[in-house]
């Protein structure tokens, strides 16, 4: 079977609908496997929608749609309808999004992981086609939609292996990929009915032959991160704890040290981005999600990197 290969975009940052399909069918004519957008000031259903039904053969989903932001029955009733529309090509990755973004929209989360339980459990059983009629009884989905749960601690692995299909970590090391098979061995021992995991992994890709200067263009990426408190507790926990310190003192960018960006990024020339992407596979990763930097050029470039 051929190495499945993903592509993440961010659409939310000034992109028109109608260069979110181009992308979305460039990717397909390039070989991809899957195209997923993260939600960032747009929603991510209505984009992954419209990433569907100009694609044909590659899978679509998101990466990740925000728990806290629609309810659980308007979500399963869109994704079943995005499955429909692109012949079961629909992949829905959920998540808890950050305590900045919640926050700005007047969202208190509360406790994170047992509101995710609740809310994957609930999507599920909406697809299935249980719960109380609303105008009329609910009913199954036509096309089978997989869950995936963006997963960062132990916790949320152990939680996704046990109730989802997939698990869509962010900024984790190939180390930590397989520290992680432990943790999701503990949840799906308490699944029924569930197949293997799958386990994708989203990865920020600067591609270009002066190392340097992608790692500079890494850290303008991903400075953003380095403000959430997910993400910190995450580099300390994979042992970066230094850096993690500097991010709490507000360091930005600069606290992304060389030594994390080469842990858990492709950067520098292509040999090197593919010799990294193979460590990442070794380490247990069955679908690599490349993490286009902003913008439509960007996510070209990309593209054209890893055109199969």
């Amino acid at each position: 079977m051929a190495e499945r290969l993903g592509l993440a975009v961010i659409p939310g940052v000034g992109w028109r609908a109608n260069e979110i399909q181009t992308i979305a069918r460039e990717a397909e004519d390039a070989g991809f496997d899957a195209i997923f957008a993260a939600e960032v000031n747009n929603d991510v259903m209505a984009t992954a929608q419209l990433m569907g039904t100009a694609t044909r053969r590659i899978q679509v989903g998101t990466w990740i749609a925000n728990i806290y932001v629609r309810h659980s029955y308007a979500c399963a009733q869109g994704a079943a309808l995005i499955a429909d529309a692109t012949e079961g090509r629909f992949v829905l990755g959920l998540g808890v999004s950050h305590p900045p973004v919640n926050k700005a929209l007047g969202i208190e989360m509360g406790d994170a992981p047992s509101a995710l339980r609740r809310y994957v459990t609930s999507v599920r059983s909406w697809l299935k086609g249980e719960g109380p009629a609303t105008h009329l009884p609910q009913r199954p989905t036509v096309r089978p939609v997989p869950l995936y749960v963006a997963a960062v601690t132990s916790r949320t692995v152990e939680l996704a292996g046990e109730l989802a299909d997939g698990i869509m970590p962010f900024l984790w090391s190939a180390e930590r990929v397989r520290k992680s098979k432990v943790w999701v061995g503990r949840g799906r021992a308490k699944a029924s009915g569930l197949g293997k995991v799958d386990v994708t992994l989203g990865l920020p890709t600067f591609v270009g032959d002066d190392l340097k200067e992608m790692r500079e263009t890494a850290r303008a990426n991903l400075g953003l991160y380095t403000t959430f408190p997910f993400f910190q507790r995450l580099f300390r926990a994979s042992g970066f704890a230094s850096e993690a310190e500097q991010m709490e003192k507000g360091g930005g960018g600069a606290a992304l040290s060389d030594r994390i960006l080469d842990a858990v990024c492709l950067t520098g020339p292509m040999a090197r981005c593919r010799e990294q992407l193979a460590a990442f596979r070794g380490a247990g990763v069955d679908l690599p999600i490349l993490v286009a930097p902003i913008g439509v050029d960007a996510a070209r470039g990309v593209i054209k990197a890893f055109r199969r």
